[in-house]
């Protein structure tokens, strides 16, 4: 399709706002009304997919007989035949923003702006809920976040069942959903409801708590087996309830989760934000620094660069920003950062270190021989990708995306 090309005879496309895996989003104006809409139509290579055409139009029928101010509207659904054959349109109501998932590359929102997008999110599913609707792929990049960062809106229920349908894996055996946030029983082939979306949910709040989800891994069956057998690492240094609220969320078992999401709202308006809790001892992160050193030595750098992510604002605030202690915390984030690929990530973060004020002489030298074999490192293998850190804000107790 084309700008200038309208659809059913009446909706202009204006501007091409971005593709996914099924569809591409257009900003178009409603040409009756006069109003601008989001257009977003099945990419042609789809439009003989018997599954791919039903998931579209069932996003139509059930996101269209959904009204709230959380979830977006839709207006129409129609299909026209052009050049490149059958093409299927779905017209909803224009978000002007961006995705959660692009708002949390800029970093942490603050806790108490993000718990309240959460709890319009929550707001969304439970009438989705109520209205015997799961969504099925609740994840940040379909959580609008509209300009001026007052209002959060769920939109794509393209995956979306009605509760009163069987669930679970396809007729080729694979999962529907996106795989760092689907439920255990979603892997399992087991009964799936709203409390499958309430788990993707806890994802998510873990996700806007920390800057990181609650498990990293580098395949699907990874990830499958994290979320079948590990228990994530439990929040800390916020409200108790909130920690609670999370592992809740996140059980393995459906029945040891919320009931559903007017419970989890209920849960959720009892959180206060920005509450800090009893810190962990010296002794404590220590002994959990040593934990991420042996689980890069085991051959898992990435596992080592997410515990010391978290831990680095703790040792700030337990020993202090310039303690000996929270700069070689700093140090060995940048070595497994190295050894996970982010080279050019690691050699600025060790730059920083060296230059850091009250660095004691030895560990200055480390310093200094570790960034001239990782400068030579980046130089022969490339900078790699990794999340870039300021310095600053880790010593200030902020955990980093990038």
């Amino acid at each position: 399709m084309r700008k200038g090309e309208v659809l059913g005879g009446r909706f202009r496309l204006e501007e091409w706002l971005g593709k996914g895996g099924f569809g591409e989003v257009w900003r178009a104006t409603d040409t009756v009304l006069d109003r601008p809409v989001a257009v977003k139509l099945l990419l042609a290579e789809h439009a003989a997919d018997r599954e791919a055409v039903g998931r579209f139009v069932r996003e139509a029928k059930l996101a269209g007989n959904l009204s709230h101010p959380h979830i977006v509207t839709v207006h129409d659904y129609g299909r026209v035949t052009g050049a490149e054959g059958e093409v299927h349109y779905l017209v909803m109501e224009l978000v002007r923003g961006r995705p959660l998932s692009a708002v949390l590359k800029d970093g942490l929102p603050e806790h108490g702006l993000a718990l309240a997008w959460m709890t319009q999110v929550c707001e969304a599913l439970d009438v989705a809920h109520r209205s015997g609707v799961i969504h099925r792929d609740i994840k940040p990049e379909n959580v609008m976040i509209q300009d001026g960062g007052g209002r959060a809106k769920v939109l794509d229920f393209g995956i979306a069942r009605l509760l009163t349908q069987s669930v679970g894996l396809t007729s080729t055996g694979s999962v529907v959903g996106t795989v760092p946030y689907l439920a255990p029983e979603c892997w399992s082939g087991g009964t799936v409801d709203g409390r499958a979306d309430l788990y993707a949910f806890g994802v998510m709040l873990y996700e806007v708590s920390t800057g990181r989800r609650p498990f990293r891994a580098d395949s699907p069956y990874e990830y499958m087996r994290k979320h079948m057998d590990e228990t994530p690492p439990r929040l800390r240094g916020t409200d108790p309830a909130l920690a609670e609220l999370v592992a809740r969320l996140l059980a393995k078992r459906p029945a040891d989760r919320p009931a559903d999401a007017a419970e989890v709202l209920e849960l959720l308006r009892a959180v206060r934000p920005g509450l800090q809790g009893p810190g962990p001892s010296p002794e404590q992160l220590r002994r959990r620094a040593d934990q991420a050193w042996q689980h890069g030595a085991e051959g898992r750098p990435g596992d080592a660069v997410d515990m010391l992510l978290q831990l680095v604002p703790d040792f700030a605030r337990t020993c202090g920003p310039a303690d000996p202690r929270t700069l070689r915390t700093c140090h060995d984030l940048a070595l497994w950062l190295a050894r996970d690929g982010g080279r050019a990530a690691a050699v600025a973060l060790l730059e920083a270190l060296a230059e850091q004020p009250g660095t004691a002489p030895e560990a200055r030298a480390d310093l200094r021989r570790d960034l001239a074999y990782w400068r030579r490192e980046a130089e022969r293998l490339g900078p790699g990708q990794g999340p870039s850190l300021d310095l600053r804000v880790l010593l200030g107790g902020g955990p980093q995306r990038g």
